[in-house]
């Protein structure tokens, strides 16, 4: 296929998503009410009625996994306290990937995607935080990895539930033009410039004397990807034993845990105990 009949493909994909969106998965109003500055507790609560009882559990279970430091904040119990936890931007990205996957009624592949793609926010968020991103980095580092791969999602439920039948739309298109549609998404949903720059990167990006947050999520997404190869669409994490006097509810095994349970992604988290190297 040639470069100008996959714009075109993209451009229809794009087309039919959208007509999905408004059609049957939620009233997309609500990216402009939660992009207005202006707006108060009051109509932020309020758009919660444009998204379904099924997404909204979700992201209300989501929020409510969220840390800050090593401190769980607990239970968020309206939209406007959902958005204050994993703020704006995140709320639309996670909006939009769980609704797609309602959409596709969690077909496995649709989950798969998801889960990869939210190990890989999780991962990032932590490396980012280790390599000292402190804030709204940080949180960037989270809402990449959780982008990262959008365009690769639509694909793959652009084919399962519209066009089954296309010869098109195999794993060399998916793999050479997911970031094109991602991008797409971007200028759609109104979500933040820095994400073309993530999304197009395709590798590790490197600063002058350090690792760019860019090239921090493309360090997640490959530590995910070559675990979900290996071991069967798992992400596995060896844990050290907590020291006696640790508090366990504090850990990052417990932080991961929690966030993994919170999206209802358990079964894609293998925890294992590793002895300490001087135990060896």
């Amino acid at each position: 296929m040639d470069d100008a009949r996959a714009f075109q493909l993209i451009d229809e994909i794009d087309a039919k998503l959208m007509e999905l969106v408004k059609d049957q998965l939620f009233d997309p109003d609500i990216f402009i009410i939660l992009d207005n500055l202006e707006a108060d507790r009051r109509a932020i609560n309020a758009a919660r009625d444009k998204i379904g009882e099924a997404l909204w559990l979700r992201l209300h279970d989501i929020a409510g996994s969220v840390y800050t430091g090593n401190l769980r904040r607990g239970e968020a119990s309206t939209f406007y306290d959902v958005i204050s936890r994993l703020g704006t931007q995140q709320t639309k990205v996670m909006i939009m990937q769980i609704g797609f996957q309602l959409f596709a009624n969690w077909d496995p592949e649709a989950e798969r995607l998801f889960a990869r793609s939210f190990a890989t926010s999780v991962m990032a968020g932590i490396l980012a935080w280790q390599m000292g991103f402190r804030g709204i980095s940080a949180q960037r580092a989270e809402l990449g990895g959780l982008f990262l791969e959008i365009g690769r999602q639509m694909m793959a439920l652009y084919k399962k539930t519209i066009e089954p039948e296309s010869e098109e739309i195999d794993e060399t298109f998916t793999e050479t033009y997911h970031p094109y549609l991602a991008v797409k998404i971007i200028k759609q949903f109104g979500l933040p410039d820095f994400l073309q720059t993530i999304v197009l990167a395709q590798t590790v990006i490197l600063e002058e004397k350090t690792v760019s947050l860019p090239g921090v999520i493309y360090l997640a997404r490959d530590m995910v990807r070559a675990s979900f190869l290996k071991y069967g669409n798992r992400f596995v994490l060896r844990c050290h034993p907590p020291r006696p006097g640790t508090d366990v509810s504090r850990t990052l095994e417990a932080m991961i845990r929690d966030k993994f349970h919170a999206a209802g992604l358990d079964n894609y988290l293998i925890l294992l105990r590793s002895p300490r190297i001087h135990e060896l």
